[in-house]
């Protein structure tokens, strides 16, 4: 790989990594840190392991990171559907945590991580600009 490869590569890494704390940080309303994986070097990781053929007990650490990666999306998901902020709006969530049951790649992450992102900025947008859902809209 030549070097500007590598470097779009590592501010991918970054990008994601940023997004999955964001993530983490709304759900939990918390600061960046290890309580609920909310540090994006807990995702970046994941990347960086992808090829790392290391062995811990009969699982690579590439798989026990997903795993703890997945568990912590997952988490996140379910909070954000009890937050009273976003109650109302929770069956914007579920799918995506049937999404999540079936990922299988780091990909399929990032864009669970996105879409979550962005409906989370769209609610936040809609509760700032007094629309609850769109049943409440009379025509």
């Amino acid at each position: 790989m030549n070097y500007l490869k590598l470097k779009k590569l590592a501010l991918d890494y970054y990008r994601e990594g940023r997004n999955y704390e964001t993530l983490i940080r709304r759900a939990f309303n918390c600061k960046k840190g290890k309580k609920y994986g909310a540090d994006q070097e807990v995702f970046i990781a994941l990347f960086k392991l992808d090829t790392s053929k290391k062995t811990y007990g009969r699982f690579t650490i590439y798989e026990l990171q997903f795993k703890k990666v997945k568990l912590n999306i997952e988490k996140a998901l379910i909070k954000l559907t009890k937050r009273k902020r976003y109650y109302r709006s929770y069956d914007h969530f579920i799918p995506l945590l049937l999404k999540l049951h079936k990922a299988s790649t780091p990909q399929h992450l990032v864009k669970i991580i996105n879409i979550t992102l962005l409906k989370i900025i769209k609610l936040e947008n809609e509760l700032k600009n007094g629309i609850r859902n769109k049943d409440s809209i009379s025509i």
